[in-house]
């Protein structure tokens, strides 16, 4: 009996032995933190609407062409060596700012699909201007233009491809619209003067008929139009984003008439000429997105 008894306090001194061991080991092993996530990370999908803003650089180059319009024109102009048309040609510059507003759609794992919508107020301008004569007279001239890029926005689809978990480089395209102004005139050097009429059609200009414009045209238009372009956009926190892309503008072609002057009493038709240009331009612009 007192084997077993002595068997009995022995084996009860081993276990306690052992789970003092357990206990202080398990008091000694650091603790193991989870692995950190940045918040772009830990929400990588892209599904979302998001509102933003913008601002960039744009630059284009402009082609104003004119025509005779009236059989009076015809016969004054005829015979220029760059007739017809008449061409003066510049380039434009300026920039822009506007705000955004999209959503994007993440499918397939590392694609997402989305529709963007931009509003941009715009500074993109230029002029230029050639020598031109004006016949029955032979009298030296100069063709002027301008164009001016007021406002533009444009609706697109966009899609693109994760490189990262957070960053989206895409391509982009759609519709365009926007408020292009345009001014054309032909203008004599100070002290001359012409005044020719032909086929109940006329123009005047020069002292003692008036001032030196002897054709103007300062039409302003909202036109429509295309647009297409690339980008790369770069989440920084879970709500936040920061893009930059390039776009092709284009809004196609303005016509217009550049009317001609007439002193006052003139039994004739005011002549006039045919002018027209394409408003277009490229973009480089900077985002920030708020996503939601």
């Amino acid at each position: 009996m007192k084997s077993v008894q002595m068997k009995k306090v022995l084996l009860g001194a081993v276990m306690a032995a052992i789970s003092g061991v357990a206990s202080a080991e398990a008091a000694d092993m650091p603790i193991k933190a989870p692995a950190y996530k940045t918040p772009a990370a830990a929400e990588a999908a892209w599904t979302g609407g998001y509102v933003g803003v913008n601002g960039g650089y744009g630059w284009g180059h402009v082609n104003v062409l004119a025509t005779p319009g009236d059989p009076n024109t015809q016969r004054v102009f005829q015979g220029q060596p760059n007739m017809p048309p008449l061409t003066a040609s510049t380039g434009s510059e300026g920039w822009l700012g506007g705000i955004q507003a999209g959503y994007d759609w993440q499918f397939a794992s590392r694609w997402v699909a989305g529709i963007e919508t931009d509003f941009d107020g715009a500074g993109i301008k230029g002029a230029g201007s050639v020598p031109v004569t004006i016949l029955f007279g032979n009298q030296a001239a100069s063709f002027s233009a301008s164009q001016r890029i007021d406002w533009f926005g444009t609706v697109r689809a966009r899609i693109g491809y994760l490189a990262t978990p957070d960053l989206l480089l895409y391509a982009t395209g759609g519709f365009a619209y926007g408020k292009a102004n345009d001014s054309a005139t032909v203008v004599l050097p100070p002290g001359q003067a012409n005044s020719v009429g032909n086929f109940g059609y006329a123009f005047s200009c020069g002292a003692p008929y008036g001032g030196p414009v002897c054709f103007a045209g300062d039409p302003s238009r909202i036109s429509a139009g295309w647009t297409a372009g690339a980008g790369g956009e770069q989440r920084i926190t879970t709500d936040l984003s920061v893009k930059l892309e390039y776009l092709h503008v284009d809004l196609g072609v303005g016509s217009y008439r550049m009317i001609g002057s007439l002193y006052a009493g003139t039994p004739y038709t005011p002549s006039f000429l045919n002018a027209g240009s394409r408003a277009a331009f490229n973009l480089v612009r900077a985002g920030l997105n708020y996503r939601f």
